[in-house]
């Protein structure tokens, strides 16, 4: 199973949000953290893109859609580190969704549904 088809894009205001089950969000750094000088990595609604490259990170919303991640890996780690962070946190009804940060990007947990199409 392609664990990391779980998350999807959505744009709200100037951030964009990157939701997913903790083991969708797990899935997805790990194969970004493994990932050659480039990776193309299906989500849900569109691709998860990154390059490394020298540099500060670089987060851009590209086509349809697409989350564009640039950077060198000291700086793409930020990215990997807050997948890992809020997959970890499990969702808890009534109380708001696990989440991190980095830069315009948020992070956030939703529950594990069993079932789920891509």
């Amino acid at each position: 199973m392609d664990d990391q088809r779980y998350c999807r894009l959505r744009v709200i205001g100037e951030n964009l949000d990157l939701t997913g089950s903790p083991a969708a969000l797990r899935a997805l750094a790990d194969l970004l953290r493994e990932a050659g000088p480039a990776a193309r990595v299906p989500i849900r609604n569109g691709a998860v893109v990154q390059e490394r490259a020298e540099g500060p990170l670089v987060i851009e919303l590209r086509g349809s859609p697409t989350l564009h991640l640039r950077g060198g890996d000291d700086a793409l780690k930020d990215v990997w580190a807050a997948l890992e962070a809020v997959a970890a946190e499990a969702p808890v009804d009534g109380k708001p969704a696990p989440h991190r940060h980095v830069e315009r990007l948020v992070i956030t947990a939703e529950a594990e549904t069993a079932g789920e199409d891509l």
